[in-house]
């Protein structure tokens, strides 16, 4: 007869269920960008209860962006990194899969940064590397008013969380591109045949038509066709 022990041996941990169910969540590709990036900071400060609040941030050619903040004080210290040049975000983030800090009050590293972050109430930090492609970098950074809130364990989730997000947000740009895509060539097929109608044309010659325009015009064709669509048949 099996003994409760090795029951409960057999159950899976609350927060490997946890994770489980938020890498299933973020396979549904019906979520925009910003909702899948809402969802992954709500998750991470569910699933790591020492993280009061947390940032996501990104820097895409040069462009620094909060993409996603749960609160204007977790926003305004991402921010200030960069202003500052210094904190994980700003310096070590882009080199290291996870930065910790223990105690900010006595963090050397970022001294400007750490003491703007106590005076905010803050007294530790993780952050997480999402993703690192060329001069596209993605952090997730959680913030906690206690000392030493963020430990091996607390680290290993976040580790595990941050890999299921790089491939959801991986998933969704690349979904987000397919949308546009396809909004796209159906926006040059209405041009097209609205030109073919008119001028009693061919697709081929309608085409070209538009690809002219465009060339003169100094437009991408898919701005162009959306011009010459909305002109004819206005929204409002």
């Amino acid at each position: 007869m099996p003994h409760a022990a090795d029951d409960a041996a057999t159950e899976p941990l609350p927060t490997a269920t946890a994770l489980a169910e938020f890498a299933r969540s973020l396979r549904d590709t019906r979520k925009s960008m910003p909702q899948t990036l809402d969802e992954i900071l709500r998750t991470s400060i569910a699933l790591i209860p020492t993280a009061g609040s947390g940032a996501i941030t990104t820097l895409s050619k040069g462009e620094r962006t909060v993409v996603a903040s749960s609160d204007a004080t977790a926003e305004r210290l991402c921010t200030s990194q960069y202003e500052l040049g210094e904190g994980p975000i700003a310096t070590e983030i882009r080199h290291l899969p996870v930065v910790v800090a223990t105690d900010l009050h006595n963090e050397h590293r970022w001294p400007t940064f750490a003491a703007l972050s106590v005076a905010a109430g803050m007294r530790s930090l993780v952050a997480f590397q999402l993703f690192n492609n060329a001069d596209d970098i993605g952090a997730l950074v959680l913030y906690s008013t206690e000392v030493n809130a963020f430990d091996a364990d607390t680290v290993a989730v976040g580790e595990a969380l941050a890999a299921h997000a790089a491939l959801a947000l991986l998933s969704t740009q690349e979904n987000d591109q397919f949308r546009s895509g396809l909004a796209s060539r159906d926006i040059i097929g209405q041009a097209k045949g609205m030109i073919m109608e008119r001028y009693n044309i061919n697709a081929a010659q309608a085409f070209d038509i538009l690809a002219k325009l465009s060339q003169q015009q100094n437009q991408p064709l898919h701005r162009l066709s959306r011009e010459l669509v909305e002109t004819d048949h206005p929204t409002t």
